[in-house]
């Protein structure tokens, strides 16, 4: 049995600790700024939440104390659209997609499969008829190089890889 005295003590301790923070989504200036629920504070109203018979919001809570994919799932966007749906799944770190929406699985999404610069993240663009990227990525080469790298220039000019059997090669 949860004691619900401890769990609005440590609730009240971790509202104590919220502060406004800028944010990606909602801008740099103070009138955007939101207030960041710490992972203490979402298990502390979780424990508060199972203690007055609502498991489902309990459930959720906790869920959300944890790092989570947030990929967004509508159909493709430009990227200044906002998405209305994400994914949930809890993710190993944070700022990471999960199994299901990592860029290599881009084709099967309909996105863009471009994913050069390191990108965690998929494009959320449609690709280009008849390609498997975006007009914008469509350029990077896709040649693989000898170290098994793939060259990613924009435009490449290399002979060896305008003529690699690759397909899809620049």
């Amino acid at each position: 049995m949860i004691d619900i005295t401890d769990s609005v003590v440590r609730t009240l301790e971790a509202a104590s600790r919220l502060r406004p923070t800028p944010g990606f989504v909602n801008g740099d200036e103070y009138a955007e700024w939101y207030v960041e629920a710490s992972s203490q504070l979402l298990l502390a109203l979780a424990d508060l939440a199972q203690a007055q018979d609502e498991p489902q919001l309990a459930r959720q809570l906790e869920l959300f104390s944890h790092p989570l994919c947030m990929e967004p799932l509508d159909a493709v966007l430009p990227t200044e659209a906002m998405p209305k749906t994400w994914c949930f799944n809890p993710v190993k770190t944070a700022d990471t997609p999960c199994a299901l929406h990592t860029p290599e699985r881009a084709a099967d999404l309909g996105r863009c499969t471009w994913t050069g610069d390191g990108a965690l993240r998929m494009c959320r663009t449609e690709p280009a008829p008849g390609d498997d990227r975006c007009k914008r990525h469509a350029e990077f080469c896709r040649a693989v190089k000898v170290d098994g790298a793939v060259c990613g220039r924009p435009r490449c000019r290399i002979p060896q890889h305008q003529m690699a059997p690759v397909p899809g090669a620049c």
